[in-house]
């Protein structure tokens, strides 16, 4: 009937009861605390047990998430990171999410696109790997502009869209390893190419990275595995 009472109980969205004790022990007393209300009695308890001065966890709203990628560090929030971090992350949370809760088949689009080469391996292995698992094998199809999905795919397709209609052919695999090569360099001349615009009291001018530009209208790729 305490303060730590009343406040797990605000905290568990129910409404806490008054902690009057044994009215036989207290000789009357036990009744004036009862004819307290509850509200004035346990109201600071409650709200000193939630972060910013809430009341109750219905308004608490979201996930916060904080990550460090090394194994000592200060940790971060998920705003702190880049776009590939964040796809890091992402991807731990639904592979996670997957061993504690299998599914049949998992449909995925350029997962792969914000990571690098390191982490574009390390998630086509682990994708290989739960595709063969003997205890829960999933099926995976992933679409990509990447080659480390395509290497370790089963099946390839290419997706060509033409005067507003998308069509799906197989793709050996060399055909496949081949395109996605070919748009990379396709990307990369464009990053080149991309001018960088001069810094504010400064006349220099170079190159730098850019977004890499998809060609529309043409072939696209996609890997089944």
């Amino acid at each position: 009937g305490g303060a730590g009472a009343a406040a797990a109980a605000a905290a568990a969205g129910g409404a806490p009861s008054v902690g009057a004790g044994d009215d036989s022990d207290d000789d009357g007393e036990g009744g004036a605390r009862e004819s307290k209300s509850p509200e004035g009695k346990r109201g600071p308890a409650a709200a000193a047990a939630l972060p910013g001065g809430l009341r109750s966890i219905s308004d608490l709203e979201g996930v916060q998430v904080r990550v460090r990628f090394a194994g000592t560090g200060e940790m971060v929030l998920m705003q702190q990171l880049s776009g590939g971090q964040k796809a890091v992350v992402a991807l731990a949370l639904v592979f996670a999410i997957q061993r504690c809760d299998p599914a049949p088949f998992y449909l995925f689009d350029e997962i792969d696109q914000a990571l690098d080469g390191n982490y574009r391996s390390a998630l086509a292995q682990l994708i290989q790997r739960q595709a063969d698992s003997p205890r829960h094998p999933a099926q995976f199809i992933t679409t990509t502009f990447r080659p480390e999905m395509v290497q370790v795919a089963s099946r390839c397709y290419g997706i060509a869209h033409q005067n507003k209609v998308s069509n799906i052919h197989p793709l050996p695999r060399a055909d496949a390893l081949g395109f996605v090569a070919d748009l990379m360099q396709e990307e990369e001349a464009v990053v080149a190419a991309e001018p960088v615009a001069p810094r504010r009291g400064s006349s220099a001018r170079g190159t730098g990275s850019a977004a890499p530009r998809r060609r529309r209208g043409g072939d696209g790729g996609a890997a089944r595995g």
